[in-house]
């Protein structure tokens, strides 16, 4: 049987104090990710402090500014080879981690069409649409908008720019939308970026 293990390497910086960044605002499945690392770093007796960014660009200008100094990136990330890819960096750490339970989000009292309808998705959980709502492709009059994050998409539909959203369960429930269909977790890998020493 095929077994992996790594281990986790970061360099604690002059402060004693590390700076992990990732996804935000509160309530997307890159937060609960980072929520357990910082479990697992303070396990180690390590002062940690962390950062949520409004997208994955962000973050990686700020590890490369070492604003933060480490980047955590869920692989279902489509640009994730940023960060693969940059000169300055290297990974720190894998690991596999749950996401929340996922689906298809409204606002509670809210009466529409769904034929006429918008649905607000970041692109990663995208795919999970035709599963969702398996007559969507055929419905001409339901627009997909694509948002930074899922948590992004609760919030803009609690505010009613929206009628619908492809959320996890931690947004719905941060923005008070209720599901009307669900697809669950996700065993999601992640990667822990880190600035190569100089």
């Amino acid at each position: 049987m095929l077994k992996f293990a790594i281990e986790f390497n970061y360099s604690l910086p002059t402060s004693k104090t590390l700076v992990v960044g990732t996804l935000g605002p509160a309530g997307t499945s890159s937060e609960e990710a980072l929520e357990y690392v910082v479990e697992q770093l303070q396990l180690e007796e390590l002062s940690i402090t962390t950062k949520l960014f409004d997208n994955f660009s962000q973050l990686k200008e700020a590890l490369v500014s070492e604003d933060v100094n480490l980047a955590l990136v869920p692989h279902a990330y489509h640009n994730i080879n940023d960060f693969y890819m940059e000169p300055s960096f290297e990974l720190s750490f894998i690991f596999i981690y749950p996401t929340p339970s996922y689906g298809l989000a409204k606002k509670p009292i809210n009466q529409f069409d769904i034929n006429k309808c918008t649905i607000l998705t970041h692109p990663a959980p995208l795919p999970l649409l035709s599963y969702l709502l398996p007559d969507y492709e055929q419905q001409k009059s339901i627009k997909v908008k694509l948002v930074d994050s899922t948590s992004v998409a609760a919030k803009e539909v609690s505010e009613g720019l929206a009628e619908l959203a492809i959320t996890n369960e931690k947004a719905a429930k941060k923005y008070g939308l209720e599901f009307i269909k669900t697809y669950g977790k996700i065993e999601m890998s992640w990667s822990i970026f880190k600035k190569k020493l100089s």
